[in-house]
């Protein structure tokens, strides 16, 4: 068993340190010309946005960068992203950057008010949780290659889980149980529970992003709401153990690498798909986990 598991390190430290295999250099961006005059409101997503003309409207941009090297008679609005005003540019209305933060050259380049000059810890997380997951991502969060944080994320995730079912091991068997006798219905509670969760938590989070105050409160704010997959995952990992013809504690964990290997395998080249195989997955136990009544079955049993 001991020596399977060194295996299984070995595979994902190879997958970690491999070359990756060429990407996309990252989408190419929106230019106005200098000579070039936008009627109207311009707005991108996934897409740098280059301003060296003039755009009679706002300017929004989603998961990117903004430079503005002429001018914008409106708003100026960036959601994870950068905004860099050159030495030229002038912006009459206001300018908003959730995440990224604003470079200027000085003051009166703006007429109206700029919030979010400064990056904080939670606009830069968001920055780079939204550089990681769009469509052309370079590969990499910050300056760590995917690979590498699809591993520690892994092996995380496998502790994590491994420390609820240890700390919970009667509820996460009766997470099991329920989950073994009622399988469909603990899988579309777990995903209809998961998607309203998903809704509110946008809205939260728009509202603390919109503060700007509450931009560091959007860490901690995700990290809690991954307890209960991570006690369901436990749950689901339970259930896989119960099949595999080992010890106990050996069993769980085998079942609980065979639930998170592949994910970080998928996780290592499309990042999107494994974050959504992995809520897809944990919504399951979820679901079990709101039959059970938090596990209570077993204890009732």
């Amino acid at each position: 068993m001991r020596r399977w598991m060194g295996w299984l390190v070995v595979l994902m430290l190879a997958l970690a340190l491999a070359p990756r295999p060429a990407l996309a250099q990252g989408p190419e961006p929106i230019i106005v010309a200098a000579d070039q005059v936008v009627q109207g409101d311009l707005a991108a997503v996934g897409r740098p946005l280059l301003i060296a003309g003039r755009v009679e409207g706002d300017v929004t941009s989603w998961s990117s960068s903004i430079t503005i090297l002429g001018t914008v008679n409106g708003d100026v609005v960036s959601y994870a992203g950068h905004i860099k005003l050159g030495p030229d540019a002038h912006v009459t209305g206001n300018i908003l950057a959730l995440g990224g933060g604003v470079t200027r050259t000085n003051p009166t380049q703006v007429a109206g008010r700029v919030l979010g000059e400064q990056v904080t810890a939670g606009g830069l997380l968001l920055a780079d949780m939204a550089m990681l997951f769009r469509p052309g991502s370079d590969g990499e969060l910050g300056n760590i290659p995917l690979p590498l944080v699809s591993f520690v994320l892994t092996l995380l995730g496998l502790l994590l889980t491994l420390a609820c079912a240890t700390v919970w091991p009667h509820r996460t068997l009766g997470v099991s149980r329920v989950l073994q006798q009622a399988p469909a219905r603990s899988a579309l509670l777990g995903v209809l529970t998961t998607l309203l969760l998903a809704l509110i938590g946008l809205v939260v989070a728009g509202l603390l992003a919109l503060t700007l105050i509450g931009l560091p409160l959007l860490l901690p704010l995700f990290l809690l709401l991954q307890t209960p997959y991570l006690f369901a995952l436990a749950g689901v990992a339970r259930s896989v153990a119960t099949r595999i013809r080992l010890p106990e504690s050996s069993a769980l964990i085998l079942g609980t690498a065979l639930l998170l290997i592949p994910l970080g395998m998928v996780g290592a080249i499309a990042p999107l798909w494994s974050l959504v195989l992995f809520y897809l997955l944990a919504s399951i136990g979820l679901g079990a986990t709101i039959l059970s009544r938090g596990g209570a079955y077993a204890l009732s049993a």
